[in-house]
């Protein structure tokens, strides 16, 4: 049925939406949805939306459900995206079955609403109002209509003196922070900010160019309770005129600061563990190795939630990682690799990755952990190992596996969190991360750090798979490399059916160890084809060495030719040198194994058609009457000689020395005039 007979799709203006097919795989836009993505070549026809929008991975089940008709309301909101100028922006996701053709297969409609506005909007009109209600009690200057207002506003309200005295606060101030309205009272505010110089100065910089009215706005500021807790504050502050009385009780206008803040410390949280998912998912799609990913992600968690040090651990490796003297290193940087496939069901923990912030002092710690190996429960790690699920130490100076003379508490350390790395029921590893405060449980925190070690897992797995097949690939690559010319390689990957070149000039080398089938009687077979690998393992250096191409061993018999698959101009001298060189290479060879080998080679230069035959076990031939009279040099050759026909000779007669010899009775061919091939010109080796 014709994309032409599909349901219209109607929406209003501020709404986006992206037509997918069942494998999630987009078949049509509509127009603005660009704006969403930083990569405009995720948004084409036919690419997987998880590419746009990585948030997805992890959420194919429930897809699947409403792909299968299931009236499920499956929305993400709160996705963070950055615009062209940096600014972060807000988007929720909504998911419908649709049917892009009727009676055809089931398709998704994803709908994309930038929600930046709607969700500033709220806090901007609550605050507006309280903002509104401050000013009003300021025109009126009612002491007691502002004493009213003061104990009744569910925001924090606190009035100071221009010099920060704290005159008074409402109830909501003295539960936000946990002190009595008579604790607080003509106590500075310094005693709420933490680190209030900064604020102050700004706000008495501000307070000289203005009058009454609106000082601040949003001013977000770190604040600490009674109990030590810190919490994230949005005060607005605004100066008001107020009468007072003063000794004669006269009236006097004074100035006051009146704050009116808001708990925005949740909001900082979900606004960071969004970071952090964003940050997770751009690191996932972009590292190019596990490492790299996984210390990114070391990175990402630590600095945008505030921890001072993070840690990676993981079960050995058979030999993969190793003590050297006190401290522990990895064999290489890639200790994913050393993972074993099935951890023994007590393994040992160790620490293959660090990250820590600029500013922490604990080289102690960091050097213990250097060093230590956690058992299965022993140790944060270990712990985590053990129990499978994340978990949270308020202070390690209490916690049963530090304790107060512990270099975690000495190092000034307190919080501390940690989650599995896990692929289903498989555990791969830990992260662990302490910080420098004494922070209550998040339990939000924790369901997406164990969310985030199940989609590390995943991941894990699927690049090691990946690095698997990879693995397979070179070597099923070097295999063929090893049969055939890499040119010729890359044309039957083609699927080129049919391989068959002429060259007009080529020169054939054929050398034959004389006299090793009657030696072959008197050795086991074992040490014979340990002997004749020995000289062929060194013709084959030499063969790389001069850049020749190796064509086949028939028994004792080798053969190698240049100039070919890869025309070259100099394919004689390469083949003279590497002649001259298996006859050193063979004296040599009799030398140190106490053997006496002989060998003759045969050298003719004329024109071969190269190709491959066969379809199984095929391989790279040649043929022709210059590859017949290369055979025929070495069978009518001399021991220990290289016999070349005048073709050959005209090529090298002025770089080498001969030797005239013939004319021999060739067979098949009658009288022809040879040579022998005595060395080179001169001491210096002439190359190919």
């Amino acid at each position: 049925m014709s994309d032409s007979l599909a349901p219209p799709i109607i929406v209003p203006p501020h709404i986006h939406y992206l037509v997918l097919d069942a494998e999630l795989r987009i078949q049509g836009i509509s127009a603005g949805v660009e704006q969403f993505v930083e990569d405009l070549e995720c948004l084409q026809t036919g690419i997987d939306i998880r590419e746009g929008f990585p948030e997805l991975f992890g959420c194919e089940d429930v897809l699947t459900e409403i792909l299968a008709g299931e009236p499920l309301p499956f929305n993400i909101k709160g996705i963070i995206r950055t615009s062209p100028r940096q600014d972060l922006f807000y988007v929720d996701l909504y998911f419908r079955q649709y049917y892009p053709t009727p009676g055809g297969a089931p398709g998704l409609l994803l709908f994309i609403e930038n929600v930046t506005d709607k969700m500033t909007l709220e806090q901007t009109l609550v605050q507006s109002t309280n903002e509104t209600s401050l000013l009003l009690n300021a025109l009126t200057a009612s002491k007691d209509y502002i004493n009213r207002i003061v104990t009744s506003i569910a925001d924090a309200l606190i009035v100071t003196t221009t010099s920060q005295i704290i005159k008074t606060v409402n109830q909501a101030t003295e539960k936000l922070f946990g002190y009595s309205r008579t604790e607080l009272i003509d106590q500075s505010l310094s005693l709420l900010i933490q680190d209030a110089e900064p604020v102050f100065a700004e706000l008495a910089a501000i307070l000289e160019d203005s009058g009454s009215g609106e000082v601040a706005r949003n001013l977000e500021v770190t604040c600490r309770t009674q109990s030590g807790s810190k919490l994230t504050v949005a005060f607005s502050c605004s100066l008001i005129q107020t009468e007072t009385e003063d000794s004669d009780r006269r009236l006097a206008l004074s100035q006051d600061l009146v704050y009116i803040g808001r708990d925005i410390t949740e909001r900082k949280r979900t606004q960071q563990r969004l970071a952090v998912q964003y940050a997770i998912a751009n690191i996932l799609s972009a590292s190019a190795t596990l490492e790299e990913a996984t210390h990114n992600i070391l990175a990402a968690i630590g600095e945008r939630l505030q921890w001072y040090i993070g840690e990676l651990w993981i079960p050995s490796g058979e030999d993969g990682l190793r003590l050297v003297g006190a401290d522990f290193v990895p064999t290489s940087r890639t200790y994913w690799q050393a993972l074993p496939s099935r951890p023994a069901a007590a393994p040992q923990l160790w620490r293959v990755d660090l990250w820590f912030t600029p500013d922490a002092k604990a080289d102690e710690f960091i050097d213990v952990s250097n060093r230590v190996v956690l058992a299965t429960g022993e140790g944060l790690a270990g712990r985590i190992w053990q129990s499978g699920f994340p978990d949270w130490i308020v202070d390690v100076v209490r916690d049963k596996d530090f304790g107060p003379d512990s270099f975690a508490a000495k190092a000034g350390l307190h919080s501390a969190l940690a989650f599995p790395i896990r692929s289903g029921t498989e555990m791969l590893g830990v992260m662990t991360f302490f910080g420098s405060e004494q922070l209550p449980p998040d339990e939000n925190l924790l369901q997406m750090m164990a969310a985030t070690g199940n989609q590390l897992g995943q991941f894990i797995k699927r690049k090691q798979a990946e690095s698997a097949l990879r693995e397979q690939q070179q070597r099923t690559e070097k295999l063929l490399l090893n049969i055939l010319p890499q040119p010729i390689a890359e044309r039957l990957k083609q699927e080129v059916t049919t391989i068959a070149d002429s060259f007009d000039e080529a020169t054939v080398l054929f050398a034959d160890l004389v006299g090793f089938t009657e030696m072959a009687a008197h050795y086991p077979p074992i040490e014979l084809v340990e002997k004749l690998n020995l000289i062929f393992s060194i013709f084959d250096l030499l063969t790389e060495q001069y850049g020749l191409e190796k064509i086949k061993t028939i028994g004792d018999a080798y053969m190698v030719v240049g100039g070919l698959p890869k025309p070259r101009p100099d394919h004689a001298d390469a083949i003279a040198n590497m002649a001259l060189d298996m006859l050193e290479a063979i004296a040599q060879v009799n030398r140190e194994t106490q053997q006496n080998f002989v060998i003759r080679i045969g050298i003719n230069t004329g024109s071969v058609v190269a190709g491959v035959i066969g379809t199984k076990k095929f391989i790279y031939d040649l043929w022709g009457d210059t590859v017949n009279i290369a055979s025929r040099m070495e069978s009518h050759g001399l021991p220990n000689s290289i016999q070349v026909t005048a073709s050959t000779y005209e090529r090298l007669q002025d770089h080498y020395q001969f030797q005239p010899r013939g004319p021999l009775e060739i067979k098949g061919k009658g009288k022809m005039i040879t040579y022998l091939l005595l060395g080179r010109a001169n001491s210096a080796a002439i190359q190919g």
